[in-house]
C-alpha cells in the first residue's frame, strides 16, 4: 500500500479512560457531605443570576435546553438557594364588599397577618352573638325601652282623651275596635243611641248629626295622624337606641383592632363596613323566637359568611420568598378558581369559595412552568401575558372567557403582582415564540441555554463525582465503589460522543445508577461495582436493541445486500445513524454508482425518488462541484452518472455519505474494484478535504457488530476523518477486537487517503505536466471521461454526416 495511505489508529485513541484511583475515595459513603448543586451550565447559571437579579418584570428568564439534562433541577436548585435569602412576601385575604357584594374585596397584610386577622373576626362574630341578645335582655335596655314605650303610650293616651272629650262635646261617643275608632250619637245616659231612636227622629235632626259625625270624623283622622307619627317616632327612637347600645359594645370590640391596624388603611376602612353593617344588620345575632307551629318550617338562618375572612395565599410558615413549580399550568391552577356550592338546588358562590391559583401562591418570589405543557391551551397563556404586562393578576371564571352561560359569580378585586416568572422549554420553541408572538420577546427577555455536555477536566470530574455522591444517598442506594464511579464518567463521555466532553443528560446517568443499583442487590453485593454499571448499559442495550438486531439479521441472511470481504466495482458501504428516540445505533449501507455516455452530470436516484434530504443533496452537488475541479478543467464531462442508496425504503439525509459516494463513483469511473472489508464515513468539501460528521462512534460500532456476527477477519475496519478522532469513545469490544487485530480504524485528512486505502492504489496528484501519475486511480478516470468525451464527440459528427 503506498506510503501516503495512513496507518490503523492505535488502541489509545479509540477510547479515553478514567483511572478509578482518581476517585478520592473507595465507596461513596465515606466521601464528605456531597453538595446539593448542579452541574455544569456555568451560562445558564450566569443567565439565571442576571434575569433574576434584576428588578424589572419585563426581565423573565427561559430556560432553554433539551429534555433530561436537569432544566427544572437547575431552576428550582438555583431558585431554592436564592429565595431563601429573601424575606417572605405579604398575606393576601378576600373579605365581603358590604358595598358591591360580587366584587371580594383583596387586603395586604404581613406574613401570618392573614391567620390573625381571620381569627379576630371569627372572635368579634362569637362575640356579637353573644353581646347582642345580652344587651336586648339587660335592666338597663328594658328600662329605657319602657321609658319610651310609656312616653308613647301617655302622649296616645292624651290623644284621645281629647279627641272622645270633643266628641262627647258634640254629642258622639267613640268606639273603639279593632278594626278602628267608630263614631255613634250618644244618649243621654253617654251611650250610644239605639238604632230605633235614629229611625225615629226628623230628617232636620239626622242630618244634624251627619254634620257633627263628619267634623269627629276629620278630628279622629287628625288623632290616628297624630298617633300614627308618636309610633314612628317611638320606633325611630328605639331602633336608634338599640343601634346605639350595638355601637357601643361593636365599637368597643373593634377598638383594639382599629389601634393594632393603625398604618394599614384599607383594613381600616373594611372594620368600619364591618362596624356599620353590624349596627345596622343587628336584627340577624337577636335570638329568634322558637316557632310554635308542631312541626319544623325550614328557614334560612343566616350564616354570618361576611364577616369572615378568606385567608386567601397564607406566608405565616415561610421561611423566604416562594418557589412553586406548577407542572399543569391550566387557567384555573394559574389563576385560581371561584368555586360553587349547591344550595336549594342552585349553584351559589361567595368571596368564601375563592382558591388561589399558582401565580397568587408565587407572589413575591418565582414561578416555575414547564411551557409546552403552558401552551397545550391558549387560554392560560394569554392570561400570564396580560398578568405580567398589567402587573397584577385577575381571577375570572374560565367558562364565562370562554363565552358560555354561567350561573351568578364574582368579580374579585385583583391583586398586584410582583414575582419573577421562569419557563422551562426546548430551544426551538423558544425560536418559535421570539418570532411569531410579539409580546413574547418583551416579558422573556433572559434566556438561560442549557448545554448538553461540559469539558471533562479535573473540576469538571469533581462535580460529577459530588453529583453521583448525591444521587446516591438521596435515593437511598448501595455506596459507588471507585471502579462504579470511574466506569460512569466513561459512559457519560460515550453519551456525549466525545472523549473530551461529558454530558449533562444528568437524568439518563441517575437512572443508569438506579439500574445499577438493582443488579448489585441481584448479584448479593453490597456496593456497586463497575461490573454492576456495565451489566445496566448491556441491559438497556438487550432492551431498546430489537431493530438493530432485525436489520443486521437481515443482512446476514442475505435480505440486505452488505459485503464484508472480497473487493466490487462501484459499490462502497457507507454508515448512517438510526434515531429511535430512546436508542440509536450505526447501520452500514450499500452505496453504488453507474457511469455511462451523456451529459447529464451526477443523478441523486434518492433525490428523483423523493427519498432525498436538503443535506444529502447538498453532498451530492458538492461531489459535482468536486468533480468539474479535478477532470473538467480543459474539458467539459461528458457524463452520466447516478448515486443511489441500495434498499433504502426511507428519507436519506445528511453529507456524511460524501466521501463514500465519491469514491464510489471515482470506483466506477476507472473501473478498480473497492475493499468491501471496510466501510466509509465522512463529509467533504469540493476540494476533496474531509469534514467531521455525528455519530462517529456509533457508525463505528454498527460495522463492527455486522462483521462481529459474519466473523472478523482481521482486515476488517472503518474510515474516518481525522477531525473525528477526539469524539472516539468506542465500546470496549470494539477496542478489545482493535487490540488483539481483528478490527481496524483509520483516519484520513482528504479523499485521496481514503481512496488509496479502498483500492490499494495511488490516488494521484497531478505533475509538472499536468498529468496525473499512470496507473493511478486519477489517472485512470480521467482516461476514462476523455474517451467517453471522445466517444461522444464521434457520434456527433457521425450524424453530421
Amino acid at each position: 500500500m503506498p506510503s501516503s495511505s495512513p496507518p490503523p489508529l492505535d488502541v489509545a485513541q479509540l477510547r479515553r479512560v478514567f483511572d478509578p484511583a482518581l476517585v478520592p475515595f473507595e465507596t461513596t459513603d465515606q466521601a464528605p457531605e456531597c453538595l446539593d448543586s448542579v452541574v455544569g451550565q456555568a451560562r445558564a447559571k450566569e443567565a439565571l443570576s442576571f434575569g433574576l437579579a434584576m428588578q424589572d418584570m419585563d426581565f423573565h428568564v427561559y430556560v432553554a435546553g433539551t429534555q433530561r439534562t436537569g432544566r427544572t433541577h437547575l431552576v428550582t436548585t438555583f431558585l431554592n438557594r436564592l429565595a431563601a435569602e429573601q424575606p417572605p412576601p405579604p398575606d393576601w385575604v378576600y373579605v365581603h364588599n358590604f358595598q358591591e357584594p360580587d366584587e371580594p374585596k383583596a387586603l395586604s397584610l404581613p406574613p401570618g397577618g392573614g391567620r390573625h386577622l381571620a381569627k379576630q373576626m371569627n372572635k368579634l362574630l362569637d362575640n356579637m352573638k353573644a353581646a347582642i341578645p345580652e344587651l336586648f335582655e339587660g335592666e338597663d335596655y328594658t328600662r329605657r325601652k319602657d321609658n319610651l314605650t310609656n312616653e308613647f303610650k301617655r302622649a296616645r293616651s292624651d290623644i284621645f282623651s281629647q279627641l272622645d272629650s270633643q266628641a262627647r262635646e258634640q254629642g258622639y261617643v267613640l268606639k273603639f275596635e279593632p278594626t278602628g275608632i267608630m263614631v255613634a250619637p250618644a244618649g243621654e245616659d253617654g251611650e250610644p243611641l239605639p238604632d230605633a231612636a235614629l229611625r225615629d227622629m226628623s230628617e232636620e235632626q239626622r242630618e244634624d248629626l251627619r254634620q257633627k259625625s263628619d267634623v269627629i270624623q276629620a278630628k279622629v283622622t287628625e288623632a290616628l295622624r297624630a298617633v300614627n307619627a308618636q309610633e314612628k317616632e317611638l320606633q325611630e327612637a328605639l331602633n336608634n337606641l338599640n343601634k346605639d347600645l350595638v355601637l357601643q359594645a361593636v365599637g368597643h370590640m373593634l377598638s383594639d383592632m382599629h389601634e393594632e391596624y393603625a398604618g394599614q388603611q384599607p383594613v381600616l376602612d373594611y372594620l368600619d363596613q364591618v362596624q356599620q353593617d353590624l349596627v345596622t344588620n343587628y336584627e340577624h345575632f337577636k335570638q329568634k323566637e322558637k316557632s310554635p307551629m308542631p312541626f319544623p318550617v325550614p328557614t334560612e338562618e343566616p350564616d354570618f359568611r361576611e364577616y369572615q375572612v378568606n385567608v386567601f395565599v397564607d406566608n405565616s410558615a415561610a421561611q423566604g420568598a416562594p418557589v412553586v413549580v406548577e407542572h399543569n399550568p391550566t387557567y384555573p391552577n394559574l389563576f385560581g378558581r371561584i368555586e360553587r356550592q349547591a344550595q336549594f338546588g342552585a349553584l351559589l358562590t361567595d368571596f368564601t369559595l375563592l382558591k388561589p391559583g399558582a401565580l397568587h401562591r408565587a407572589n413575591g418570589g418565582y414561578l416555575v412552568l414547564p411551557v409546552m405543557d403552558l401552551l397545550r391551551y391558549w387560554l392560560p397563556w394569554e392570561g400570564l401575558k396580560r398578568a405580567l404586562r398589567d402587573r397584577k393578576v385577575k381571577m375570572e371564571d374560565v367558562m364565562e372567557q370562554l363565552g358560555y352561560m354561567i350561573t351568578r359569580t364574582l368579580r374579585p378585586e385583583p391583586i398586584p403582582l410582583n414575582l419573577k416568572v421562569v419557563l422551562v422549554g426546548d430551544s426551538e420553541l423558544y425560536h418559535l415564540l421570539y418570532v411569531h408572538d410579539q409580546q413574547f420577546p418583551k416579558l422573556f427577555k433572559v434566556r438561560a441555554q442549557m448545554s448538553e455536555y461540559m469539558d471533562w477536566g479535573e473540576a469538571e470530574v469533581g462535580e460529577f463525582i459530588n453529583h453521583l455522591c448525591r444521587v446516591s444517598r438521596r435515593e437511598e442506594l448501595r455506596p459507588l465503589h471507585r471502579s462504579a464511579v470511574a466506569r460512569l464518567i466513561e459512559r457519560a463521555a460515550e453519551m456525549s460522543g466525545d472523549s473530551e466532553h461529558l454530558t449533562l443528560r444528568l437524568a439518563d446517568l441517575e437512572d443508569l445508577v438506579k439500574e445499577s443499583n438493582f443488579h448489585a442487590g441481584q448479584a448479593g453485593r453490597e456496593n456497586i461495582t463497575a461490573e454492576d454499571v456495565t451489566t445496566a448499559i448491556a441491559g438497556r442495550r438487550r432492551r431498546g436493541a430489537m431493530m438493530e438486531e432485525h436489520l443486521r439479521e437481515a443482512t446476514t441472511r442475505g435480505f440486505i445486500n452488505i459485503a464484508t470481504d472480497g473487493a466490487a466495482q462501484g459499490q462502497i458501504n457507507g454508515l448512517a445513524v438510526y434515531d429511535l428516540g430512546d436508542y440509536a445505533f450505526g447501520k452500514p449501507s450499500r452505496i453504488s454508482a453507474s457511469v455511462g455516455l451523456g451529459k447529464e452530470g451526477l443523478t441523486n436516484i434518492d433525490r428523483e425518488a423523493d427519498l432525498s434530504g436538503p443535506f444529502h443533496n447538498k453532498g451530492v452537488l458538492i461531489i459535482g462541484g468536486f468533480l468539474q475541479r479535478r477532470f473538467a478543467r480543459r474539458a467539459p464531462l461528458a457524463l452520466k452518472a447516478s448515486l443511489v442508496f441500495e434498499q433504502s425504503y426511507g428519507m436519506v439525509d445528511g453529507d456524511s455519505a460524501s466521501l463514500a459516494e465519491v469514491i464510489t463513483l471515482l470506483s466506477e469511473l476507472a473501473q478498480v474494484p473497492l475493499r468491501q472489508d471496510l466501510a466509509i464515513t465522512g463529509s467533504m468539501d469540493q476540494h476533496g478535504r474531509a469534514q467531521a460528521i455525528g455519530g462517529v462512534n456509533l457508525k463505528i460500532e454498527g460495522f463492527f457488530r455486522l462483521c462481529q456476527e459474519r466473523g472478523l477477519t482481521g482486515k476488517q475496519g472503518v474510515v474516518i476523518p481525522t477531525a473525528n478522532l477526539k469524539n472516539l469513545m468506542l465500546h470496549p469490544d470494539v477496542v478489545a477486537a482493535v487490540a488483539e487485530g481483528k478490527f481496524a480504524v483509520y483516519a484520513v485528512d482528504a479523499m485521496d487517503q481514503a481512496l488509496e486505502l479502498f483500492t490499494g492504489l495511488p490516488a494521484g496528484e497531478r505533475g509538472e505536466d499536468d498529468a496525473y501519475p499512470e496507473g493511478s486511480v486519477n489517472y485512470l478516470a480521467e482516461r476514462q471521461l476523455e474517451a467517453m468525451r471522445q466517444a461522444i464527440k464521434d457520434m456527433a459528427n457521425k450524424d453530421d454526416k
